[in-house]
């Protein structure tokens, strides 16, 4: 019996030392893991310490974390009264529930670190490809001979210049053909489809870029690509970096929409301007200016030759920097930095918000995200309502009316003014609509949602320091919204008033549609910019009326009554003047003109049909004050003389009788 019985003890022993030692091995595993978790969330909140706020609460929270692991370890080894012990296995039930919160804050806080830096993609790439007609029927660069290529004239340019030689000595395409030098893009499309060169080199997606612009609708379908090459460069390379100035004091943002049919930022700098919206930002006061840059308003293009005049779209297919650099020079306000949207993640942010509140302004159906019209067709009705992505989308797209959208919805959906201006507009209402959603947000779910939405679909050149230091602004604007049903930010509207002239576009020798902007709008609007960026004094408005009957507007600068200060002079279509008028509409502008008689049947007699300036081309763009013009001529036509029936009676007479003539005599 006392040997069974010393058995028992000693059975009883060893397996206490087993479940002794497996609890210490269980509970340096609970450590291990602690310490590790705590290490991960350490490395994670310092990414943050740039954040003044957050610096003594980073500081505290490492301390708390180090000491408890100190004691974690401390207590391991030292014995303690069972009265005072508690159950391991809750100890390690609340230990693991703090390891998972552990983790998860540091998950957390490194998806917000991820996606903040995706949001400055490192990369700015540049993609040209070599295009011709589809007609053509060569596909291999190798077989291209005697031909004409067209590539950009100046030699410092990446896309237009550079980029296009390495395909050029790729395929040694310069030994069979002749090069041609262009300044612009539109003038290389243009002798590609007259034939007068047979290559051009052209942003890879110049399907994207053109798709909108008058006569180029078709460019992709009638082309094809034949090769293509791409370069990246760092923002400091591409001198895109923005500059170093603090989000505590007020700031300019362009905002740069890109309106493609896939998600995601292209690997091309080059974009359709579609979206150019400038915004100045004050975080004292809390207040914003935003004006919406119509694609067609006509501004010097900083990085044309001698910065011709042109659409500021355009400007946009050679790059973030020229687009920076046009409005910066148009406005004379510093760029302090940019982001670039690609619209078609509206959808997905949208969404991800749960809808937004807008009051939409008329009642429209446009393509979905696809561009696909049918059963993919978005109606959007008239009011204040809550938008999907899909719609959103869409409303910040509607820019006209629709034959197809005619067809699709009736006629319903196509009343209402539609322009480039009310897209503008249209485009601040969903952006007013996402910001004031952003300030319910709750579930971390949509927070990650709304992360990768702008994350995947955003670039900007603000580093993470940058964007990590609106913090501030954001506690600032919570904290006075939190009671409140309002807006976020107090937005200012600005509007740039103008009006419409088609004038004669020198690159693609098309008359293209031009919004001419009023230069007393352009000052109204430059000086309320200036103001709330607190470089110029504010001065009040002394003129304000206000009863409680009426509700308050507030007013639209730069919008009321103002057309264009001064068009621009054209040369008319002198196929529809007299000579006389002619003549007039010299004598006025200071031209000469003279006259070539033509003769010809095809026109009637008097009329022009030909001039040696096309129609309206600016004249201050001319080479001369003189003009050329053709006239139709008829033509003479020259009548034989009447023949003299006497005089040939007569010479009969005398052949017939012979009495005169010299053989006769004698």
């Amino acid at each position: 019996m006392k040997t069974k019985s010393k058995e028992k003890d000693i059975e009883k022993k060893e397996k206490k030392t087993t479940n002794n030692k497996l609890s210490l091995i269980l509970d340096i595993i609970f450590i291990l893991l602690s310490i590790a978790s705590g290490i991960y969330l350490i490395v994670a909140l310092f990414q943050y310490i740039s954040i003044k706020d957050l610096k003594i609460i980073i500081y505290i929270v490492t301390a708390i974390i180090i000491l408890f692991n100190l004691m974690m370890i401390i207590n391991l080894f030292r014995k303690k009264k069972k009265k005072k012990r508690i159950k391991k296995s809750i100890k390690r039930f609340l230990l693991s529930i703090l390891i998972v919160i552990t983790i998860f804050i540091g998950y957390t806080l490194n998806y917000i670190t991820k996606s903040l830096n995706n949001a400055n993609k490192e990369f700015v790439t540049t993609s040209i490809s070599l295009i011709t007609l589809k007609e053509n029927k060569v596909t291999d660069p190798k077989n291209i001979k005697n031909s004409k290529i067209a590539i950009g004239s100046d030699t410092e340019d990446l896309a237009m210049y550079k980029l296009p030689w390495e395909i050029i000595n790729k395929y040694d395409i310069d030994e069979y053909n002749k090069i041609l030098g262009y300044e612009d893009y539109a003038s290389m499309i243009r002798d590609l489809y007259s034939g007068e060169v047979d290559y051009i080199f052209l942003p890879t997606n110049y399907g994207v870029l053109y798709e909108e612009e008058e006569g180029y609708e078709t460019l992709e379908a009638d082309t094809k690509i034949l090769a293509s090459t791409e370069k990246k460069e760092t923002k400091e390379e591409s001198e895109l970096l923005g500059t170093s100035k603090d989000v505590s004091e007020p700031f300019t943002i362009l905002l740069l929409g890109v309106d493609s049919k896939k998600e995601g930022i292209e690997n091309a700098d080059s974009f359709n301007g579609d979206a150019i919206i400038l915004v100045t930002f004050n975080p004292d006061t809390l207040t914003a200016t935003m004006l919406s840059i119509p694609r067609d308003t006509y501004v010097p293009i900083a990085c044309f030759s001698n910065k011709a005049e042109n659409k500021i779209t355009h400007a946009a297919a050679r790059g973030t920097k020229c687009v920076i650099n046009t409005v910066q020079n148009y406005t004379g306000i510093t760029i302090d930095y940019y982001a670039k949207i690609n619209f078609a993640g509206m959808v997905d942010l949208v969404d991800a918000l749960g809808g937004i509140e807008v009051d939409v302004p008329y009642a429209f159906c446009e393509q979905n995200s696809k561009r696909k019209w049918g059963k993919y067709t978005v109606k959007v009705e008239q009011g204040k309502q809550t938008l999907n992505g899909e719609q959103a989308l869409a409303l910040s797209r509607n820019r006209k009316k629709n034959t197809k959208g005619m067809q699709a919805c009736g006629t319903k959906y196509n009343q209402g003014v539609r322009n480039d201006f009310v897209r503008g507009q249209n485009q601040q209402l969903v952006i007013r609509g996402i910001i004031n959603k952003a300030k319910n947000i709750e579930n971390v779910t949509k927070v990650y949602s709304i992360l990768d939405a702008i994350s995947n679909n955003m670039d900007t050149n603000m580093s993470r320091e940058t964007i990590l230091s609106f913090y501030n602004i954001a506690k600032d604007i919570m904290t006075s919204s939190k009671n409140s049903s309002g807006e976020l930010v107090t937005i200012q509207k600005l509007y740039l008033a103008g009006s419409d002239q088609y004038i004669y576009d020198e690159r693609s020798r098309l008359t293209l549609y031009n919004y001419i902007p009023n230069q007393d709008s352009k000052a109204k609007i430059i000086k309320a910019m200036k103001e709330n960026l607190g470089l110029i004094k504010t001065e009040p408005d002394k003129s304000f009326n206000y009863t409680i009957e009426e509700t308050y507007t507030q007013n639209t600068i730069g919008r009321y009554g103002n057309k264009a200060t001064v068009l621009y002079t054209l040369i008319p279509d002198f196929s529809t003047y007299s000579r006389a008028k002619a003549d007039s509409w010299a004598l006025k502008n200071g031209f000469t003109i003279t006259y070539d008689e033509v003769e010809t049947e095809a026109y009637p007699a008097g009329k022009i049909y030909k001039q040696s300036y096309p129609p309206k081309k600016r004249t201050d763009l001319c080479n001369s004050k003189n003009i050329t013009l053709t006239i139709a001529k008829r033509k003479e036509v020259i009548t034989p003389p009447p023949e003299d029936n006497n005089n040939d009676n007569n010479t009969n007479d005398n052949q017939n009788s012979g009495e005169n003539t010299p053989e006769t005599n004698p």
